[in-house]
């Protein structure tokens, strides 16, 4: 897969929040683009992914952070596009297999 096929908007699995990913200075970002309860505005264009890079042989995008904005927590973190419409965002804290994982859904451009 293309390591650009990350690119575009994500709805997260609550359904609360969009966040847009593109890349900048060799490294992939997220930031969220659309929240859904107007209470939550201020955590607009706040960076939720951050440094990732492609890793063609695993074929995820790794060693970047995961900031979770509710709880104000930063881990490391990776993605895993499951098809071209579904990824998987996980945070883990020193061991990948303690983790923490969230599924989200593309956007479709209108």
């Amino acid at each position: 897969q293309s390591s650009d096929a990350v690119l575009g908007e994500w709805l997260t699995e609550s359904r609360e929040a969009r966040i847009t990913i593109y890349f900048e200075k060799g490294k992939y970002f997220g930031k969220i683009s659309w929240v859904k309860d107007s209470g939550q505005s201020a955590q607009l264009n706040t960076l939720i992914l951050t440094d990732f890079v492609f890793d063609v042989k695993e074929q995820e995008w790794n060693t970047g952070t995961v900031f979770e904005p509710r709880h104000g927590h930063k881990s490391a973190g990776y993605l895993i596009l499951k098809d071209a419409n579904t990824l998987r965002v996980t945070g883990y804290k020193g061991f990948r297999w303690i983790s923490d994982s969230e599924t989200w859904t593309r956007v479709k451009p209108d």
